[in-house]
């Protein structure tokens, strides 16, 4: 249990729960002064090459010239990564308990991590605990694990687990084909499933504009009504209510949007992407009320 206050104090990077996590699941085991020292490692300025293999990952890290010690030249480190896995057998108590549980389904379908999913797993773990849950070296002259390198590469995959948080079960040994699987044998599963399997690209049906033209005559020239009442105010600038449409109008549930995850990759801001959508259909909604009645 961390002291009252010191998260106050904490400089934190990570935009999502599951993102914090991750490291404070670290420093339950790994110094946190040596692991903070690999926050500036994780940038691509410092990140040559970074590669996910199933539960490896492997990165080269530029190093620092130090001609004090003799380093006249950029040296390169190369680190590897290797989570350990659950076993198949005990993947399936897990999928049954997530399964069971329509809360944990509706937050994974959402491409989010429920906060108590570590309920799921009676006899394992989620997240590291130990030293045992991730083996990692790094070729560089420091010995201590983390070193800086290393702890650089733990903080690039909290940023990528902030937008794809399915690569925690990746890591622990269960693939998004075997997942797809495995909850297709249940009820609640098969939602989720089909879920997961709809193609990444839809096509948008959409309509250009709310008003059905309506052609009336105005100054001898045809123009549509609302046309006609532009060019009204425009030339007497006279107040005029748009026309209301019988078209029925309903919610906009940005289901969308809400599948791709409260973070996408192209979303680089620190607050929140749905959140920013919601306040902007609301402002849309409540200027365009009138004409939306």
């Amino acid at each position: 249990m961390r002291p009252q206050g010191q998260e106050e104090y904490k400089m934190q990077t990570q935009k999502t729960w599951w993102g914090r996590a991750f490291i404070d699941s670290l420093e339950e085991f790994i110094d946190s002064g040596r692991l903070e020292r690999g926050r500036a490692y994780r940038s691509d300025s410092r990140m040559l090459k970074f590669d996910i293999n199933d539960n490896k990952i492997t990165a080269t890290i530029r190093g620092n010239i130090n001609p004090y010690f003799g380093v006249t030249i950029e040296p390169r480190y190369k680190v590897s990564l290797t989570f350990k896995i659950i076993q198949i057998k005990e993947w399936v108590d897990i999928i049954s308990a997530l399964c069971r549980n329509p809360g944990w389904l509706s937050k994974l379908m959402l491409n989010e991590m429920p906060s108590n999913i570590e309920g799921a797993f009676e006899h394992s773990h989620f997240l590291p605990k130990t030293y045992h849950d991730i083996k990692a070296s790094c070729d560089c002259p420091d010995y201590a694990n983390p070193c800086k390198h290393i702890a650089g590469v733990y903080y690039k995959i909290a940023d990528i687990l902030d937008t794809n948080p399915m690569l925690l079960f990746q890591f622990r040994g269960l693939t998004p084909a075997e997942l797809h699987d495995a909850l297709k044998k249940t009820e609640l599963g098969k939602v989720f499933s089909e879920h997961i399997s709809a193609p990444e690209k839809m096509e948008v049906d959409h309509q250009p504009h709310l008003y059905h033209p309506i052609t009336i005559k105005h100054d001898s020239t045809q123009l549509t009504q609302t046309q006609a009442i532009m060019a009204e105010r425009y030339w007497t600038m006279k107040e005029w209510e748009l026309p209301t449409i019988d078209a029925e109008v309903v919610d906009i549930g940005a289901a969308l949007i809400k599948k791709q995850g409260d973070y996408p990759e192209f979303w680089t801001r620190s607050n929140s992407f749905i959140g920013a959508m919601e306040e902007i259909y609301s402002n849309i909604k409540r200027k365009n009320l009138k004409a939306l009645k």
